[in-house]
Parts: C-alpha cells; structure tokens; sequence
C-alpha cells in the first residue's frame, strides 16, 4: 500500500504528553527536539520508501511514461508481423525486436521496414565463447550503409554462457567504440540475465560504456527438467537499485510460458498473474524503468529441444489480460527527445522504518543516503536508551517530496 506523507504536523503538547506518561516510562528531555525512550511502544517494520531526487536524463528517456515492443520473428500465428501483433493488442508498439548473428543477420528490407512502419529496430546481438567479433563488425555495415534513425543495440548481453570477466569487459568496451564510432545515434544497451545478477558486479564494463541498463527474464515452467517456481523480484529490484542514478532501464526481455511440452500443461492463470506482476505491479514500484520488451516466442521453433512457449498470440485470454494491462499506460509510441538535462525521479530505497506509537520515524543510519540535503536539526527526532536516534518521517516529508509502500 502507498502512503502520502502529510505536510504539516502538529507538534503541540508532544513535551507534555511524554512527560505524562512518565508512570510507565522513564522520559528524559534533551533538548527541544530530542527525546529519550526506554518503554515507549515501539513496533519496526519494512518500508519500501521512494525520495525524490534530480536526476540528468539518459538520451531518448522519457520523462515520463514506458516504451514497449517485443520480438514476434518466429511467431508464425501472425507470420512474424508485428503490425498484426499491435492489431491483436490495440496498443502501438515502439520496438520491433531483432536477434543478430552470423548465420541469421539483419536483412537491409527489415530495416526498411522498420522506418515505413515508423518502428525502432532494438537488435539483440551475444558474444560467441570465441569473443569473435565477426559479427558486430557486419551488423555496423549492414546499420551504416542501409540505416539512418536511431537503433537500441543490446550488446553483448550476461547470459548463462561463462566467460572470463576480464576479458569479456576488454572485448566489450572494443566492440561499444565500434558501435558508436560507426552507427550514427545508436543507443547501447548492456543486460544481464535475471539469472546472472549476482555475477554483474565481476562483469560491468563501466558507466562510461553503456547508455542503457537492461534486465532479461525468462520465466518457463520447467527447467533443466525440474518444475519452475519463480521466486519474485528480488533479482531484479537488486539490479534495479544499482542503476537508478545513473542509467535509464528496462526489461529488455520479458518471456512468460503458458505451456510446456514437458507435461503438455496449460497454466494460463498463472501466466495472467505474472503478466500483471510486470505490467503493473513492477511498473508502479519501479519509476525509472523506461521500458518493456515482450518476446512472444514458441522456443520450439528455435530449437526442437526447447520445449517452452512464450507466445501471447495463440491464447485470447491472455492478449486480452495484455490489452487490458497496457492500455492504461502511458506508453510512448515514439522515442523521446529530453527537453531538459535534469529532471526530479523518485529513487527508491529498502529500509526499515519504526513505530513509535502511531508515528513513523526513520534511523538515522538511513539519513545520509535516503535525505542527505535535508538540515537534520530542523527535524524532530527520538533517541532511545542505546543512543540511537530516530526522525520523524512526516517531518522530514517538509524538506524533500517522499512517500512509501508498507
């Protein structure tokens, strides 16, 4: 649940209803604003709490709103359209998703057709085991001779492939100066696989190195032969939480299977609560997350061993729950040019918040991250018999626009 913070307190008579209570607590005045507490009712609880900061703008974020898009090649129900994708959905799609590589390159009439049908290419491109960059090298031709608008190029994505960090950060960086010495406005995007969030730290090249965070998860219901439960969004709320002041983000593969081919089992309920989780729930809990990608894909059309389906296209019930989840979003059908350099975002932050009665205080631990510009000695506060000192978020709420989520 959301809580607005009230901007205004009253803070008569605080003095003398402690010192009334002196019967069952002992009560010791420091000073005007501080106080100590030995048996006060006192309760601790999480708080996802979300402060306002300034933020400068990565190119083409909005400053508000969400791009969508979503990777339909291999979707033969609507022969690989996108158009049709839209038509099924009701709602304009931003990007048209492509995965480059050797065998199966980028043809220049797909890049035609993106400008025709005013769609912005979003090409997915992975490092072989040989950090070869044969294929990076024909993406910025095939981009430089047969393409002049701009171009999200996810590069070199974290995936389950291992590969040696140091290298992997050198071939990187090399393949990012390619990238934007060649193709004019491109846009690099550097990922990780929800799975691989823990490894990011080891493989982050750098903030000089990349213009966009993404994050891709794949939600199937069987694997490695075991039945999936999918655990939430820790993984992606630490990644969340590690770019929020410095990148623009998105979910840069959204994959939901309804069906597998392990037990011929459609879970198209499940699939509906999970698309509400993203489409809402993650949305409304991440403000700097720019965007979602959905791929609608059936991996057995990539693999006869993949045996998961991720398509939205063949389930009415679930294209309708997609429809219904994306219509109310204020979804950017076109890249946005920031107007200003700076512009307020709120940045959220996972802390415990105590009760002291029916009034909610923060440590002071949290302070210099959470409120840093704010004159701590303005603010009414507690400190308890272990010295610790607690300030009164509705207090704190008169110096800088907050709320949180309990």
């Amino acid at each position: 649940m959301k809580h607005t913070i009230p901007k205004r307190v009253l803070l008569i008579g605080l003095a003398g209803m402690l010192l009334s209570l002196s019967a069952c607590s002992k009560s010791v005045l420091y000073d005007e604003q501080t106080v100590g507490l030995e048996a006060y009712a006192q309760r601790q609880v999480p708080l996802e709490l979300y402060v306002e900061e300034e933020i400068k703008l990565g190119e083409y974020e909005p400053v508000s709103g969400v791009y969508t898009g979503a990777y339909v090649q291999k979707d033969e129900n609507i022969t690989g359209d996108l158009l049709a994708y839209e038509r099924m959905l009701g709602q304009v799609q931003t990007f048209k998703v492509f995965e480059y590589n050797l065998e199966e390159n980028l043809p220049a009439q797909e890049l035609l057709r993106c400008m025709a049908q005013k769609k912005v290419p979003y090409i997915k491109i992975v490092l072989d085991n040989n950090y070869d960059l044969t294929p990076l090298y024909h993406l910025v031709y095939d981009l430089k001779s047969a393409y002049g608008m701009p171009v999200f190029i996810e590069l070199y994505p974290l995936t389950t492939r291992n590969y040696a960090p140091s290298e992997y950060k050198k071939i990187y960086q090399r393949a990012y100066e390619i990238v934007h010495k060649y193709v004019k406005n491109a846009i690099v995007v550097w990922s990780t696989d929800e799975s691989r969030v823990s490894d990011m730290p080891l493989y982050y090249p750098g903030d000089k190195y990349i213009d966009w965070a993404g994050i891709n998860i794949y939600i199937p219901r069987y694997k490695q032969g075991e039945r999936y439960s999918y655990e939430g969004t820790k993984q992606l709320d630490f990644w969340y939480k590690n770019f929020q002041h410095a990148k623009p983000m998105l979910i840069s593969s959204l994959a939901i299977s309804h069906f597998s081919r392990v037990d011929h089992v459609y879970t198209i309920h499940e699939t509906q609560d999970q698309l509400t989780l993203f489409y809402k729930e993650v949305l409304e809990s991440y403000p700097r997350l720019r965007g979602v990608l959905y791929m609608n894909v059936d991996m057995n059309a990539i693999s006869n061993n993949n045996k998961e389906d991720y398509r939205l296209t063949t389930q009415p019930a679930l294209i309708n729950t997609m429809k219904a989840l994306t219509l109310p979003l204020a979804c950017e059908n076109t890249l946005q040019i920031p107007q200003k350099d700076k512009v307020p975002c709120y940045m959220k932050y996972s802390i415990i918040g105590t009760y002291f009665e029916d009034k909610l205080y923060i440590s002071e631990e949290y302070m210099g991250t959470c409120f840093p510009k704010v004159n701590l000695k303005k603010v009414a506060k507690k400190q308890d018999l272990q010295g610790e000192v607690y300030y009164a978020l509705d207090e704190l709420s008169k110096y800088t626009a907050c709320y949180y989520k309990s």
